[in-house]
């Protein structure tokens, strides 16, 4: 078989019976792949070689070009295998790289720069463009159908979207706002990011008061408030009652005392006294390496996640507007309680005030109880002895 040949069915050619070792890597999972094929006992790279009385160090440079390779074409394709059409020899309608670019995007910050040129080197000139090339990669249509869902529930219908007629899109990277929300809630049922939380987990809760007389603790007087007096809140619309709570006393008074010019806060403890179910946004996986064979397959999924998760903590200016901004994610929350084919009971994620997590649970008033007092409808339980008055100053708290 001719170099020629063997790049057209594998994606490369010579390698001149090279070997690399994983201490010339830095993609972990390009060296996740490659340590399962170990097999050389030098690097042609660095020039390491194990002891006659060492196991062997590096991997056939053939082999590690096909988990290089698999990387590359999850992302790109050539030209002619994706169809791009030519017009007197010139490629049209497609954005065209050569195999440098293709190669420098893929591989740049995953090997040393020796490593780099050999696998330039192997994979010799091509015209390649990006896989699916007539369509949004995977990420941007979720952030587009994304923008136009913020669009349409802001400016256009909220209340009855899902009730009105909307041609399908019948394409796989455009979606109307229903289809948005069943591929939202396909992505975080199929990525890992839905949280078994046992009973006990402890979450912070405060109410800003005017002065340091300690209120009557209670669950009553700290846990979700009576719809009544429920305002809107980044999650929850006016009139529905939600709890808000954080991991720590800081984030929960930054949350709370961000826009008021009161200077005092009653804050206390509650633990969940049944197992919940959280979308945790909060602590989302890592977008997975191009190179690990199995986690790739959610690496479009992951980048729109995590890119979501930084739209939602986003601080809102309080200049009246902000019962419009609050109306895609108050939607979503809405959508994820009462029509997802996933249980969730709630959101963990990053507060917009400090790093700290947050959280979202899907209960009013009745889910919260004092001790002894808990029922079949109760999710979180106040902590005795918890209670206590701070100061609010700004970014922090004064104990």
């Amino acid at each position: 078989m001719t170099n020629i040949d063997e790049i057209g069915t594998r994606g490369f050619g010579v390698t001149s019976n090279r070997s690399v070792c994983l201490e010339c890597l830095r993609d972990r999972g390009l060296i996740r792949e490659t340590s399962r094929l170990i097999t050389e006992r030098s690097c042609s790279f660095c020039g390491r070689t194990a002891a006659a009385h060492e196991p062997p160090i590096a991997a056939d440079f053939n082999a590690f070009m096909r988990v290089v390779m698999a990387g590359v074409y999850f992302v790109y394709n050539h030209a002619g295998n994706e169809g791009v059409p030519r017009n007197h020899g010139d490629w049209v309608g497609a954005p065209i790289f050569d195999s440098e670019d293709v190669i420098e995007d893929v591989c740049g910050n995953a090997v040393n720069d020796d490593v780099l040129e050999a696998i330039m080197e192997a994979v010799g000139w091509e015209d390649w463009t990006h896989r699916r090339f007539q369509q949004l990669r995977p990420d941007q249509a979720m952030r587009l159908g994304w923008t136009e869902f913020c669009r349409k529930v802001k400016h256009e219908a909220r209340f009855v979207f899902m009730s009105i007629p909307q041609e399908p899109s019948y394409k796989p990277d455009s979606f109307t706002a229903t289809e948005f929300l069943t591929k939202f809630v396909d992505i975080i049922a199929t990525t890992g990011v839905l949280l078994p939380v046992p009973a006990g987990r402890v979450f912070w809760r405060g109410r800003l008061i005017d002065s340091t007389r300690p209120p009557a603790y209670s669950a009553a007087a700290l846990g979700s408030p009576p719809a009544e007096t429920a305002s809107a809140n980044r999650m929850s619309p006016a009139g529905i009652s939600m709890f808000y709570g954080s991991d720590d006393v800081e984030t929960a008074v930054a949350e709370i005392g961000a826009h008021s010019t009161k200077r005092y806060a009653a804050v206390g403890a509650f633990e969940t006294v049944r197992p919940l179910t959280l979308l945790n946004l909060a602590a989302l996986p890592e977008v997975p390496s191009l190179f690990d064979s199995v986690p790739r397959a959610n690496y479009y999924d992951l980048r729109f996640l995590h890119a979501f998760a930084e739209d939602l903590r986003k601080p809102v200016v309080l200049d009246g507007r902000e019962h419009i901004e609050y109306v895609p994610t108050q939607v979503v929350t809405e959508y994820l309680r009462w029509i997802s084919t996933e249980q969730i009971d709630g959101i963990l994620f990053r507060s917009a005030q400090t790093d700290g997590m947050s959280c979202v649970i899907f209960c009013d008033a009745t889910g919260c109880a004092d001790p002894g007092r808990e029922n079949e409808s109760t999710y979180l339980s106040y902590m005795p002895g918890t209670g206590r008055v701070v100061k609010v100053v700004p970014h922090a708290i004064e104990l």
